[in-house]
């Protein structure tokens, strides 16, 4: 087989070792600024205007695992990579309920304490590539003091413990067939739908992200690929999923897909993702329910800067048991979401604009549900959705679960809480950035939120005897607020390690959607976090 073709393989497997499928990521290769041999592929373009990351000490210019040796002289590879991150992080009190019960004030934590191993053959044993990967989350999640209000779904009240990322192998005949059996995770496009937690903040992207967990299979695939000048490939495989947002305790969940992407490491890059997906829960209740989602992405030089434009849409139809009303056993599923991303790098300056769709159900009582709900992990401001929103949600289904309160609770109200999830939303998030020396950046913008549907309390509106009404007993608006986040993150190397530092604060200015019973707005909600990662 050519060496061309075997190097090409091994460029493939090198950049989707976490993706779903197998050719999600092929767009990110894993070249490191500053060392350009033939095992890692070429260096990183130089950036524009001050370096993405300051050089402290060394020469190493990008991060580089200490913990890492090369054999012969064709690219053959072992890597232990470690990385510490941490997140405190605190928000103003804010109602939950007409009653007055309030979350807030009080700090939460972050931790994560990561472990990876990852081997790579090279090209030691041409045609053949082989790539083994081991992650292990000794510690990781969210905890916070006891919250005043019990219920699943509440900030802060997901926990710490471990949990393992990636335990898979990989082998490759050139581009002809490649094969990748055991534990990974799942991640596709921009992270909407299938999310690995690994997606953090970058150099550029001005995004307020800091992700823990992500979705995790037990996978069987089949890929072949690039092939014609298109350079498409193709992917086939099944999963058992081992964690993921839309599972809860006791729920199991299968699932089959098929992939394609065209324009593997190009400019232009799009593909579509079809899986099937059987679910259920403790009950031997299911859903069943097929998802179609398409992405894009281009990137264009232009004089003095680079434009950047990408997208995903989703789209699921199926039923479902969960959420069953006495007129109807079983439930038609149809939810729609897609978002979209422009941005423009000019160097020093750097300006994004975000956009995100998320279809709304007004009505849990006719035999359809239409919500669709992006992954937590998938980044969209500090305090709207990954506080308040996931904090009202997760009171409303403790008390609409509550026979003393309601009688008979509504089925499935464990599902109701989103968990910091963006869901019936259509929003908009532009954002400045400016580094203003190496590896410093300061960030932020605006975010306008409005709902697709008037933003319902399942409790409020049960109890109302069905007339639409907010979390806080007032008539559902559609206004979510507006929210107005900045941040700044400094980005380190040292002998190779990756240090970095940030600080991020919001005040949100709730809209019509959080009306009182007494028909007045809720108060501004304000929020701060400190972030910190050190990978070596």
């Amino acid at each position: 087989m050519p060496r061309s073709s075997v190097r090409a393989s091994l460029s493939i497997l090198l950049a989707t070792a976490t993706s779903i499928p197998a050719t999600a990521r092929a767009d990110e290769p894993e070249a490191r600024p500053g060392t350009p041999d033939t095992c890692t592929g070429p260096a990183a373009v130089e950036p524009r205007g001050p370096a993405t990351a300051a050089r402290l000490l060394g020469r190493v210019r990008g991060f580089a695992p200490y913990a890492r040796k090369t054999f012969g002289s064709r690219c053959m590879r072992l890597e232990l990579p470690l990385s510490v991150a941490g997140r405190l992080e605190g928000v103003s009190s804010f109602p939950l309920d007409r009653a007055g019960t309030t979350l807030g004030g009080r700090t939460s934590v972050s931790p994560e304490l990561r472990l990876g191993a990852r081997f790579s053959s090279g090209m030691e044993w041409a045609p053949a590539v082989l790539l083994a990967e081991g992650e292990l989350d000794l510690l990781t999640g969210v905890t916070a003091s006891d919250p005043p209000v019990l219920a699943p779904g509440v900030p802060g009240s997901e926990g710490v413990g471990a949990q393992l990322r990636k335990l898979h192998a990989r082998a490759s005949l050139g581009r002809l067939l490649h094969i990748d059996l055991g534990a990974q995770t799942s991640h596709w496009g921009m992270g909407l739908l299938a999310n690995d937690g690994a997606h953090g903040w970058e150099p550029g992207s001005a995004s307020f992200v800091d992700p823990r967990r992500g979705d995790r299979v037990l996978r069987a695939q089949l890929a072949t690929g690039p092939h014609t000048p298109a350079k498409a490939v193709l992917s086939i495989g099944a999963d058992h999923v081992l964690g993921d947002d839309i599972m809860l305790e006791g729920d199991s969940a299968q699932q089959m897909f098929l992939a394609v992407l065209a324009g593997v490491g190009e400019p232009l890059s799009a593909g579509a993702y079809v899986v099937r997906r059987h679910q259920t829960d403790a009950a031997g209740r299911s859903t069943d329910v097929t998802a179609i989602d398409a992405t894009a992405k281009a990137s264009v030089d232009i004089p003095g800067g680079v434009v950047g434009i990408e997208t995903e849409w989703a789209l699921f139809r199926g039923t479902t048991e969960l959420g069953a009303t006495v007129e109807h056993r079983t439930h038609d599923l149809l939810a729609l979401g897609g978002a979209a991303r422009a941005s423009l790098d000019l160097g020093a300056f750097g300006t994004v604009l975000d956009f995100l769709y998320a279809s709304g159900d007004q009505n849990a009582h006719d035999g359809a549900q239409n919500t669709f709900q992006a992954d937590p992990n998938y980044p969209f401001g500090l305090l709207l959705f990954r506080q308040v929103m996931a904090a009202q949600s997760a009171r409303s289904a403790g008390l609409a679960g509550d026979p003393l309160l309601v009688g008979t609770p509504v089925s499935g109200v464990e599902r109701l809480p989103t968990r910091g999830s963006v869901a019936n939303t259509l929003a908009l998030f532009p954002r400045l950035r400016y580094r203003p020396a190496a590896g410093l950046e300061v960030y932020g913008g605006p975010l306008f939120a409005f709902a697709n549907v008037p933003l319902v309390d399942a409790f409020e509106t049960q109890i109302a005897g069905g007339a639409s009404r907010s979390s806080l007993g007032g008539s559902a608006g559609r206004n979510l607020g507006t929210e107005l986040d900045v941040g700044v993150r400094y980005r380190a190397i040292l002998h190779g390690a990756e240090l970095t530092m940030g600080a991020e604060g919001g005040a949100l200015a709730p809209g019509s959607a959080f009306r009182t019973i007494e028909g007045t707005r809720m108060d501004a909600v304000y929020g701060a976090r400190g972030l910190v990662r050190y990978r070596f």
